[in-house]
């Protein structure tokens, strides 16, 4: 995956950090002491990040060249971009989960970049539920989780099992990506359910996710795991 400074990888990762905190010392500084190249203002930062085409995700091409979809993407870095804590947290949780799921995509000849959803999905919390019913790290709701394997009870949640859990994903994934032909759908139907994304392409008439009118959550997904 060919990438901009977002969550790539921990190297780029840290560079952004240290970028936003640099622009926040700017900040602090009188406008007869800021350098005239510090940046002031979200559009700068955007500026400063390059978006180096052509992106892709898991090999799939992301269409830059449409206006909607590059303003999509902007708007997610912006929104990352002021959420310097939340990068720094997550630089450190990556740290320590993502090189298991690096392993386990390698040993089930997946794309490397479907590591990224489960930021996406939980920020890497054990804890994370949604309003929705989903727990633990990939987010899986209760019957999801049984048809993968997942033990839910009153006693254990496997959900919680960032290794048992990762692993019934990624199984889930391949499934998604068999039905669909795509890991961009496959990662779309994964966060809004298969029966709803299939649904949606019937009724729309195509397959393309970046032409698909998707709930608000889903329509966002893809650009945040980007």
């Amino acid at each position: 995956m060919k990438k901009y400074c977002h969550l790539n990888d921990l190297l780029q990762i840290s560079l952004l950090a240290i970028l936003i905190l640099a622009t926040n010392n700017c900040s602090m500084a009188s406008s007869a002491q800021r350098p005239a190249a510090c940046p002031t203002s979200g559009q700068a930062l955007i500026e400063a990040i390059k978006i180096h085409e052509p992106l892709t995700f898991c090999g799939e091409q992301v269409p830059l060249k449409e206006d909607d979809v590059m303003e999509r993407l902007e708007r997610e870095l912006l929104i990352c971009l002021d959420n310097s804590d939340d990068i720094i947290i997550w630089l450190k949780r990556a740290n320590r989960y993502l090189s298991y799921v690096e392993k386990t995509l390698l040993n089930n000849s997946m794309p490397d970049d479907l590591k990224y959803i489960v930021i996406a999905e939980s920020s890497l919390r054990t804890h994370a539920v949604s309003g929705k019913g989903a727990v633990g790290y990939w987010q899986f709701i209760e019957s999801t989780a049984a048809k993968y394997g997942l033990t839910v009870n009153k006693d254990i949640d496997e959900r919680r099992n960032f290794f048992l859990s990762t692993q019934a994903a990624l199984r889930y994934l391949k499934d998604l990506y068999g039905i669909f032909g795509s890991w961009t759908l496959a990662a779309a139907a994964y966060n809004m359910g298969e029966d709803g994304l299939k649904t949606e392409i019937l009724i729309q008439g195509t397959n393309n996710f970046y032409q698909l009118y998707l709930y608000q959550e889903t329509q966002r997904y893809i650009f945040r795991i980007l």
